[in-house]
């Protein structure tokens, strides 16, 4: 008898985990308010799940569709897209500064890139998008210390719901 394995690299694939993400992001995580006002945001992973040598334009309108959609699920008046897009377009730099040449390498995956360089990827890609997220939020360089703690707080907590649904979401290895 024989197995068929299905490819998890089929773009159908990338499409469900994105549903799923946003559906995951809206009903659930906006719902918590750990401590009163951390409320994790784990859509950003994305923007690692995403394959890296992939049409950088059409990425970045992907980027921000999927903030729009959680900007109407959450009616938070774009400040997601926004974020999306700026993150979007920065990715290729955030990827090349912290996986250096192996980036430049069109078989490159970050799954196969060592365990320090992903996890120093993804809170990177929390902490920035945070930062930005945050700063836009408040739109007022008064409340700058409010900022750097909201950033910290929220990106602390994202980053482990992000790092253990990272590890859900990935194939397993044989």
């Amino acid at each position: 008898m024989k197995i068929i394995r299905m490819n998890r690299e089929l773009p159908i694939y990338l499409a469900i985990k994105v549903i799923l993400l946003i559906l995951i992001q809206a009903f659930i995580f906006s719902k918590m308010a750990l401590f009163g006002f951390i409320s994790p945001m784990i859509y950003m992973i994305i923007l690692y799940i995403y394959p890296t040598h992939k049409n950088r334009s059409l990425w970045i309108t992907w980027g921000f569709l999927i903030g729009l959609s959680l900007d109407i699920l959450l009616d938070t008046l774009a400040l997601h897209a926004i974020v999306l897009v700026f993150m979007a377009y920065i990715r290729p730099k955030m990827m090349r500064l912290i996986f250096g040449l192996n980036f430049e390498q069109k078989s490159f995956r970050i799954r196969q890139a060592p365990i320090a360089q992903r996890y120093a990827f993804i809170a990177a890609i929390v902490f920035l998008h945070h930062l930005v997220y945050f700063s836009i939020e408040a739109f007022s360089w008064s409340k700058w210390l409010l900022v750097l703690e909201k950033t910290f707080a929220t990106g602390m907590v994202s980053y482990i719901f992000s790092l253990l649904l990272i590890t859900l979401l990935s194939p397993r290895k044989k």
